[in-house]
C-alpha cells in the first residue's frame, strides 16, 4: 500500500523508525510543532498539505499513487475538525491529542489523567521540537518583555503568563521506546524541581503510532473519513465521524488556496 502522512514534528524520531521498518511505501510531510495552539491555523495547514498531496497524486503515474492519507493528529483542540478529501481517505486516530499516541491508546491515558490530573507532559519529542516550560525559558521570555516593555512590566506579564500553572501538580514524563535519553529525562526533572510538581515516569509505547503507520485502521480506535466526506467532532470518547460533503463542498475554496504551495 501507498501511504501519505502529514504530521507534527513532535513524532519525527518515531514515525521516521516505523517508516523505515514498514512494509507500506509510504512519504511523510512534516508539520511544525506546537500549530495546536491555534486550531484555526493548524486546520488551514492541515488542509493545505491534504490539497498538495492530493494534487501531487494527480501528476503521479497510477500505479505511483497514495492510497489514503494518514493524519498524526489527535482531536489537537478541534483542528482536525472539517477536514476534508476530494479523492483520497483519510484516517485519523481517535484521541484528544499526541500523549495518547506516546502512551500506547486513549484508554491508557484515561486512565492515568484520572489518577493524576493537573499533569505537564514531557518527552523527547516535546523537549526537541517545542519551547516546553523550564526556568530557561522563562527567564530568555521575561528578558524579551524587559527589554520591550521596561522591567516592572515585564514582572507583570510574567505573573499573567505564568497563571496557567497553578492548575498543575505533575510532572508526566513520557521515555521513548526508541532508546532513552539521559538528557531529556534529566530537563523533566529539573523542570518539576523548579515549579513544585511531583515527577511520574511513564513508559512510552508505539502500538497505537505503529497501527497508525502500518494499520490495520479498526473504527474502534481510527476514523477512515471516506472520499468527499469531512471531519466533524462527534463529542464522545469516538471523538470523530465522517459526514459527506459531494464535491460540491469545495466549491467555495479558490483554486489558488486549494492548491496552495506547502513550502
Amino acid at each position: 500500500m501507498r501511504i501519505a502522512i502529514i504530521g507534527c514534528m513532535v513524532f519525527n524520531r518515531e514515525i521516521s523508525y516505523l517508516v523505515s521498518q514498514s512494509r507500506h511505501v509510504i512519504r511523510v510531510w512534516w508539520l511544525r510543532q506546537g500549530l495546536h495552539n491555534t486550531p484555526d491555523i493548524l486546520r488551514t495547514e492541515l488542509q493545505h498539505a491534504i490539497d498538495e498531496v492530493e494534487r501531487e497524486n494527480e501528476r503521479l503515474p497510477e500505479n505511483l499513487r497514495y492510497e489514503a492519507i494518514v493524519l498524526a493528529y489527535g482531536l489537537c483542540s478541534n483542528g482536525l475538525i472539517g477536514l476534508r478529501s476530494r479523492t483520497l481517505p483519510l484516517v485519523a486516530p481517535r484521541c484528544d491529542d499526541c500523549i495518547s499516541l506516546f502512551l500506547g491508546s486513549a484508554d491508557r491515558y484515561r486512565e492515568v489523567f484520572s489518577k493524576m490530573p493537573g499533569v505537564y507532559w514531557y518527552n523527547t519529542g516535546w523537549i526537541e521540537q517545542a519551547d516546553l516550560p523550564c526556568k530557561e525559558h522563562y527567564a530568555r521570555r521575561r528578558a524579551e518583555y524587559a527589554e520591550e516593555y521596561g522591567e516592572e512590566n515585564a514582572d507583570f506579564l510574567m505573573e499573567c503568563n505564568n497563571n496557567w500553572m497553578v492548575n498543575y501538580e505533575h510532572c508526566g514524563y513520557i521515555t521513548c521506546p526508541l532508546g532513552e535519553r539521559a538528557e531529556s529525562e534529566a530537563f523533566a526533572r529539573q523542570a518539576a524541581a523548579d515549579f513544585g510538581w511531583q515527577f511520574t515516569k511513564l513508559e512510552g509505547d508505539m502500538g497505537y503510532l505503529d497501527a497508525l503507520v502500518n494499520g490495520p485502521w479498526d473504527d474502534g480506535r481510527f476514523l477512515t473519513c471516506p472520499p468527499a466526506s469531512r471531519i466533524e467532532a462527534d463529542f464522545s470518547n469516538r471523538k470523530f465521524r465522517s459526514v459527506p460533503c459531494g464535491l460540491g463542498g469545495f466549491e467555495h475554496v479558490p483554486e489558488e488556496e486549494r492548491y496552495r504551495p506547502m513550502f
